[in-house]
């Protein structure tokens, strides 16, 4: 399965899982609820979701301000020794 993290900046009241799935251009993607909202810079109100499924990074960042980056997540595991 793909998975796509997506940097947004959200300001005041926004920064809720519940904000984020109302906003146009995300509330039709499959956003992973137990992953979250996760705070990344306070300073800069930027926080990641990440969404099960494939993402038009192109599109959602020109129909959504909001949208900031979009990127891979990749799978990170341990060498065996």
């Amino acid at each position: 399965m793909t998975r796509t993290l997506i940097t947004l900046e959200l300001l005041g009241n926004e920064n809720t899982l519940g904000f984020v799935k109302q906003v146009e251009g995300l509330k039709d993607l499959d956003i992973d609820e137990e992953y979250g909202l996760v705070l990344i810079s306070p300073k800069k109100h930027l926080y990641v979701i990440r969404v099960n499924g494939p993402v038009d990074a192109e599109k959602l960042m020109s129909v959504q301000p909001k949208v900031k980056g979009v990127s891979a997540d990749v799978r990170i595991a341990p060498f065996n020794q």
